[in-house]
């Protein structure tokens, strides 16, 4: 009886402790001094990597994932390019976070998906913003494929990001028109082979006039250790980039 009875204590004081967690306790991962939880701030979700040591940060890095441009479904926050970009931000000071980014309406054209990923973007900004105490215009933003793709369009289309200081474009692509109507600066980096077709990396960089306000501050590298799409390791350099445009 002894033994049933202290089963039944171990089971209850198990259900209590499941119960007394809240839903971001249960999304905190502690790797080393980098604390990574999943919030739902200001009507979106992503997922925010900060130092457990810092309290003052240098600005706001907000990533977005790959995904199939023909049907693209919401954005992802686990990818490991996507991780280690912010991790490395996270472990020197910024708030960074990989965005889940909506789904777009189906029958949605190509500008619109891009209005779309800029008007995300800015939630997550807006909302980290207000929820960390940082200034929003200390923000950059950063793409992988298609979300690169994306953003390009966004920030020669469209104001919703010109606030922030740059797009940091790894493995993806864009056009002439674009890039002479960009608001922002560029960080666009690329594997050889035109994967992501003719105007990407510094082909797209060189598209960019030479008066434009923002070619002096932006960069575009074409990776010849590479010939796939995104096979690089451009953690250090993407990195780099967002440091220079927030000093």
């Amino acid at each position: 009886m002894k033994k049933v009875i202290i089963a039944i204590c171990i089971i209850i004081a198990a259900f209590s402790c499941k119960k007394n967690k809240t839903p971001a306790e249960e999304k905190e991962v502690i790797k080393g001094n980098i604390k990574q939880v999943t919030e739902t701030v200001n009507g979106i979700t992503y997922k925010i990597f900060v130092d457990l040591n810092t309290t003052m940060f240098k600005g706001i890095l907000v990533v977005g994932s790959g995904n199939d441009e023909n049907n693209p479904l919401e954005g992802a926050i686990n990818g490991a390019s996507e991780t280690a970009l912010c991790e490395k931000a996270a472990a020197n000071g910024y708030a960074a976070a990989i965005v889940k980014y909506q789904k777009p309406a189906a029958g949605s054209d190509w500008n619109s998906r891009a209005k779309l990923m800029g008007e995300d973007f800015n939630k997550a900004i807006v909302g980290i913003s207000g929820k960390y105490g940082i200034d929003k215009n200390k923000s950059v933003v950063s793409g992988f494929s298609y979300t690169s793709f994306m953003l390009f369009s966004d920030i020669s289309a469209n104001t919703t990001l010109s606030y922030t200081k740059g797009v940091l474009g790894a493995c993806g692509g864009s056009g002439t028109w674009n890039a002479q109507n960009f608001k922002v600066p560029i960080f666009a980096i690329n594997c050889i082979g035109n994967n992501e077709g003719n105007f990407n990396g510094k082909a797209l960089y060189d598209q960019i006039p030479a008066n434009s306000p923002v070619k002096a501050r932006s960069e575009g590298i074409t990776d010849n250790s590479c010939s796939s799409h995104c096979g690089g390791e451009w953690t250090n350099l993407m990195y780099n980039k967002m440091v220079f445009w927030l000093q």
